[in-house]
């Protein structure tokens, strides 16, 4: 007679629980001010020469400033979407406007300061971590803005970098993004159309710029840019920015250092 084996029990039972926590993440928050038509036309402008852009970002829309009613924010929405701006949220609107035509509606955002240490509480916290804390609102109030500089120019002290660099030692491919908020950016080899860079303080590539390069991302003012040959698709230095057919052609295929002075981006050759 053969002996039957019973199927031993689990050691233990699967959980009928689903977890949720709360968190936070840098998010880049357009600010569209009036007249709207004006401001899609700066936006077009800018993704006339950066398609990609926004590609893969995580972006919420601000109307707070414009006032709007319902069917002037779908209507937003709608032509932002029409552009390839993927929107995960959308804020300064009443939170009863909820529906399955707008994105979900956000409330109670900040902007957050670089300096800003995290409360206590670690990863349970409702708070930042250092990577986190660097939001994009900066950015975002270039683009909306044209001609003001970021906020925190005005009224709040530039940050001092003390993180070490952040190195990449192969080259960065059109698609990737390079987020480093609390300092330096050093790429060994070159940055390809396509590609972006982001940093709270320099960017130093040894290598031809073809992508986008971003220094003093959230206000630092005193960054700079440096690389072996400028090919850029777009230059920022503490938010404000320059566009490829800004960049002269005496300095474009050189090495070239670019700094912020008076508002506007200076490009020295190297050589």
């Amino acid at each position: 007679m053969t002996a039957q084996l019973e199927p031993s029990p689990p050691l233990t039972q699967p959980s009928t629980h689903i977890r949720f926590r709360g968190r936070s993440f840098p998010v880049l928050a357009l600010e569209p001010d009036a007249p709207i038509a004006g401001w899609f036309e700066r936006l077009d402008a800018c993704l006339e020469h950066s398609p990609a852009f926004f590609s893969r970002k995580a972006i919420v829309i601000d109307v707070t400033k414009l006032g709007l009613d319902r069917d002037t924010v779908g209507d937003l929405v709608e032509q932002l979407s029409g552009r390839g701006v993927r929107i995960m949220g959308l804020t300064g609107v009443d939170p009863s406007w909820a529906c399955d035509d707008l994105p979900p509606i956000l409330t109670n955002g900040r902007s957050i300061a670089a300096d800003e240490a995290p409360a206590e509480g670690g990863e349970d916290a409702l708070s930042l971590t250092p990577s986190e804390r660097a939001a994009f609102d900066e950015i975002a109030q270039a683009l909306a803005g044209g001609e003001a500089g970021p906020a925190s120019q005005t009224h709040d002290p530039e940050p001092e970098r003390s993180a070490a660099p952040l190195i990449v030692e192969t080259a960065v491919r059109s698609g990737q993004s390079i987020f480093h908020p609390d300092g330096d950016v050093i790429v060994i080899g070159s940055v390809s159309s396509g590609a972006d860079i982001v940093a709270g303080g320099s960017v130093h590539v040894y290598g031809t710029v073809r992508g986008r390069i971003m220094a003093g991302a959230y206000g630092d003012s005193r960054a700079r840019i440096f690389c072996r040959r400028l090919e850029a698709e777009l230059l920022a230095v503490g938010g404000f920015y320059m566009t490829a057919d800004e960049i002269r052609d005496d300095v474009r295929g050189r090495a070239v250092h670019a700094r912020l002075e008076d508002e506007t981006i200076k490009i020295t050759k190297l050589d």
